[in-house]
């Protein structure tokens, strides 16, 4: 799961890659937009720009690209 805001300008390219390639290798995911000051502060990370989670474990706040999250998901 990812929870990500519009604060940084690359999530708008770089969330829709993710998306994709955890589509076409079936890997379950889920992002989720906070768009609103209630819905950051109710997220489950402080770092609400970006915040990759798997099976509700914090990975990271770094962007992914495609390359990078399929190795990410493949440990």
């Amino acid at each position: 799961m990812l929870y990500y805001t519009a604060q940084c300008p690359f999530n708008a390219k770089y969330v829709p890659i993710v998306q994709q390639a955890a589509q076409e290798q079936d890997i379950p995911f889920k992002a989720i937009a906070l768009t609103t000051r209630k819905e950051a502060q109710n997220a489950p990370t402080p770092v609400t720009t970006y915040a990759l989670f798997y099976n509700g474990d914090y990975l990271t706040n770094e962007q992914m690209n495609a390359a990078k999250f399929l190795k990410l998901a493949s440990k």
